[in-house]
């Protein structure tokens, strides 16, 4: 299938799958590593259900997946829907374990209407985040795959901000996403989606790469932060966090990838300037 009619799906569906973009060869390799990485510092994330543990920050952690951020069918992909210079907001860590329950419908930050930072609803008709699930196992009903809402970008709204919706109840237009591993869902950071029962013996294992526009303001995610501290933590929100990346990591990084990570890098105390215009007491 032409790139053209990818990006004709995110932008009429929702989200596509894009085949092939971690070599079946490699595959064993990255999901090994990523199994060992949760197993030593695995996370509970804000919506993931009880059998799910995720790793914020992999990056930090793990290095073996990031020669694939770079595909060139993806990164055609994610510039045709966001344009040049986009850099990459979330690296997390996921493994759905057989048993897991069925988590809750919601769409991804910025649009979680119940964190610090979010676009409010009624939120626009335009795509300004993405979220990539690289499959490092088939999915599959059999397998727990996630559960998507076709065309549900382009609501305004989503279960996050409303009581209108029973965020764990079924959705007839609801589809489960199938995909061999290798392949990387793309989706539109706005659309409905939810983790499915892993009915399966075997974890389900992926890794989330989520990618923002040059624009689209991140420091809100960063510890520390002028805006992370006015936004979240003065009022009591909850919100997901990055932690810096530190420079040792950084310069391990293939060249073509550093750009996608520059603005993670731990920074030098002169750049903490801006503390200064924090209130004091």
């Amino acid at each position: 299938m032409s790139m053209q009619k990818y990006e004709h799906q995110v932008r009429t569906s929702g989200f596509c799958v894009l085949p092939g973009v971690i070599p079946d060869d490699a595959i064993p390799g990255v999901r090994n590593s990523i199994l060992k990485t949760t197993e030593e510092a695995g996370q509970k994330s804000y919506f993931a259900p009880s059998a799910t543990v995720a790793i914020s920050g992999l990056i930090n952690y793990n290095q073996s997946f990031v020669s694939y951020l770079v595909e060139p069918r993806l990164s055609q992909l994610v510039t045709s829907l966001l344009d040049d210079h986009y850099r990459v907001s979330f690296t997390t860590a996921l493994v759905n374990h057989p048993s897991q329950e069925r988590g809750q419908w919601h769409a991804d930050w910025p649009f979680i209407q119940s964190l610090g930072a979010r676009v409010v609803q009624p939120y626009p008709d335009a795509i300004i985040h993405l979220t990539c699930l690289f499959m490092l196992s088939n999915f599959s009903p059999e397998t727990g795959a996630t559960l998507v809402i076709p065309g549900s970008h382009r609501r305004r709204f989503n279960p996050t901000g409303t009581d209108e919706v029973d965020s764990y109840g079924s959705q007839t237009d609801a589809t489960q996403i199938s995909g061999r591993a290798g392949s990387v869902l793309v989706m539109d950071s706005r659309c409905w989606h939810a983790a499915a029962p892993n009915p399966s013996d075997l974890p389900r294992v992926a890794f989330a790469i989520r990618f923002a526009p040059w624009w689209l303001n991140l420091e809100v995610l960063r510890p520390g932060s002028f805006l992370r501290r006015t936004m979240v933590e003065s009022r009591g929100k909850p919100d997901g966090a990055v932690p810096a990346l530190p420079r040792d990591v950084f310069i391990t990084l293939p060249e073509t990838v550093k750009p996608l990570f520059y603005h993670w890098i731990e920074r030098d105390t002169a750049e903490l300037l801006e503390d200064r215009c924090l209130p004091q007491g």
